[in-house]
């Protein structure tokens, strides 16, 4: 190697560790690390309060062993997990990168007074740390001290730990019990319909069975779903916000519209209440033996909000795909006949070739096709069934099954749909008709191109 190269190459090296020093080297104001931590690690057994301010309004949780509470501005047992959860991440928050001191660079990465969420943690009436949390940033946030200029990166929390309002702090559990400890249900609603059920102690398949014991309506067939549904969501129901200072006979509880009882092991029970409407989407709940009235979104009552007729079997068809003979759509622009012919589909009205991969998730529709519920207006007028938009109907060696099929629901979810003959309007997910109701060309085996 000549001198020049070896004076090019001495050259090249003196730059490249300039410019590594340079790229390491903070602008002016900014530094990367800090020999002094502004926050020394919280101990979690030493950390009995936080204080939450959001938007100006402040949340004060309280921790006494392993239970918490919020103290203000209201008195309420906490969200066990997202307290649990913000205590737990004070704990393993590691605040020792320091990003800058500009104050112009606050409202950037979100920890200006008007954006940072404000967080106290006290020991008793002790203060550990006091700062705002701001911007998320890799695992971690932007964080600076109250009253500081400086701006650091916290990791082992997040900003969604402390962005909540009061309401978001309180446990939002209207009832709460082991399912498997369900042994008794009983509905009953303010017109005075009633049943009443028991666990039978078998299974259907990985169903619990029940069986009725007293019912002012009449059930021929129990649908065994609705009763597990039931208790599952209410061992863990939770409701969407409080509805403070309504009282209950305001909110449609007093008495209430529908009120369900759970029936557990050791003779405990879990009563809880559905009042009437706000708006179009919320309804008032409520447990029996406590003052607190929720708001519950309708589509969180799907599974509670069950009527004794619920209870019926509200099955449409139950003919396997193996079984099906012939399936037949009457819907104007939409009807279509295809039978089986061996192993084969084939269309006689209208005269096409159909494509056997079209015509199989058609067939599969009817295992187990069942609506959700009865519906609440029982007018076939009103509901688009004393004239039909379809029929459907499907043959079997040894059975055959007819739903008529009327209107959408209001919410565009359900359509409207009746048994056969039979006078008793259900609803039916959309899904569920739509697979079926398809247009004749949707079916067609695709013409080749050569």
């Amino acid at each position: 190697m000549n001198r020049k190269t070896l004076l090019a190459l001495g050259a090249f090296l003196v730059l490249a560790i300039i410019a590594i020093v340079a790229i390491r080297q903070p602008e002016k104001g900014e530094r990367s690390t800090d020999r002094t931590r502004p926050i020394p690690p919280l101990d979690l057994a030493q950390m009995t309060d936080i204080e939450v301010t959001k938007g100006g309004l402040t949340t004060a949780i309280k921790k006494t062993g392993d239970a918490y509470r919020v103290t203000s501005p209201v008195a309420y047992p906490a969200d066990p997990a997202g307290a649990k959860a913000a205590f737990e991440g004070l704990a393993k928050m590691d605040v020792s990168d320091l990003v800058t001191d500009q104050v112009a660079k606050q409202a950037e990465f979100q920890v200006d007074d008007k954006q940072g969420i404000h967080v106290v943690v006290r020991h008793d009436a002790q203060p550990l740390a006091d700062f705002l949390v701001g911007k998320s940033v890799g695992g971690g946030v932007m964080l600076r001290l109250s009253g500081k200029n400086e701006i650091w990166q916290a990791n082992g929390i997040s900003r969604y730990l402390f962005d909540k309002t009061t309401s978001d702090w309180r446990d939002k559990s209207i009832s709460t019990f082991t399912a498997a400890d369900a042994e008794k249900l009983e509905v009953a609603t303010k017109g005075g319909a009633k049943i009443a059920l028991k666990k039978t102690g078998t299974k259907e398949g990985t169903e619990d069975k029940w069986q009725v014991v007293d019912s002012t309506v009449k059930i021929d067939k129990l649908d065994n779903a609705t009763a597990n549904n039931m208790v599952v969501t209410l061992s863990s129901w939770k409701a969407n916000d409080f509805a403070d200072g309504v009282k209950p006979a305001d909110a449609g509880l007093d008495p209430a519209a529908l009120t369900i009882t759970v029936g557990l092991k050791e003779g405990k029970s879990v009563t809880v209440l559905l009042g009437g409407p706000k708006g179009d989407d919320q309804l008032y709940a409520k447990k029996a033996d406590a003052p607190q009235v929720f708001l519950v979104k309708k589509f969180n009552l799907e599974r509670v909000n069950k009527a004794p007729i619920e209870f019926r079997d509200k099955t449409l068809c139950d003919i396997a795909s193996p079984d099906l003979t012939e399936i037949s759509v009457t819907a104007g622009d939409k009807s279509y006949t295809v039978v089986k012919s061996g192993s084969d589909w084939k269309a006689t009205k209208p005269k096409i070739e159909v494509d056997a991969s079209k015509v199989t998730p058609v067939t599969n529709a009817f295992k187990d096709w069942k609506a959700t519920s009865f519906a609440e207006n029982q007018s076939p007028k009103e509901t688009g069934l004393a004239k039909p938009r379809a029929v459907i109907t499907a043959k079997a060696k040894a059975s055959s099954c007819a739903v008529r099929i009327g209107d959408e629901t209001k919410d565009k979810i359900g359509v409207y749909v009746a048994k056969d003959k039979a006078n008793e309007i259900m609803v039916a997910p959309k899904w569920s008709v739509d697979r079926i109701l398809l247009k004749p060309d949707d079916l067609k085996k695709p013409v080749s191109k050569k």
